[in-house]
């Protein structure tokens, strides 16, 4: 069986500095949470970005603390171009497979950092199994 669980963020200033995303839509939740019971692996990460303005950057995942039993790691996202130079659509949304090895319940915090500064809204949705 596999359990998901999702963080939000809308109208974030994205800097270089990794922020804790702790919001579930209008929910304002903990940026860490427990890995469920029963699982052993993140096994894949779905991330959704979009800018407030005419702002490019590129987005980085961070997945921390001690529910990572290999340490932290990191998903890339899908960059973002400024809308008003783009040519075509532009999809900011990437599904990755990923082999992360996790601990049942212990916390795993979700945070995002951007190349250059901008203000996103972003989804970040993980996997167990």
């Amino acid at each position: 069986m596999a359990l998901t669980i999702a963080r939000t963020e809308s109208q974030l200033s994205a800097t270089t500095a990794f922020q804790a995303m702790d919001n579930l839509m209008a929910s304002t939740v903990s940026s860490s949470f427990v890995v469920p019971a029963n699982v052993s692996k993140l096994v894949s990460i779905e991330i959704a970005t979009t800018s407030d303005a005419s702002e490019e950057y590129g987005v980085l995942v961070r997945l921390a603390s001690n529910g990572m039993s290999d340490g932290e790691q990191y998903v890339v996202g899908a960059a973002n171009v400024a809308s008003t130079t783009a040519t075509g659509t532009a999809s900011n949304y990437i599904s990755k497979d990923t082999d992360f090895n996790v601990i049942s319940g212990n916390s795993i915090e979700c945070g995002i950092a951007v190349t250059d500064a901008a203000t996103i809204s972003a989804t970040v949705v993980m996997t167990f199994a």
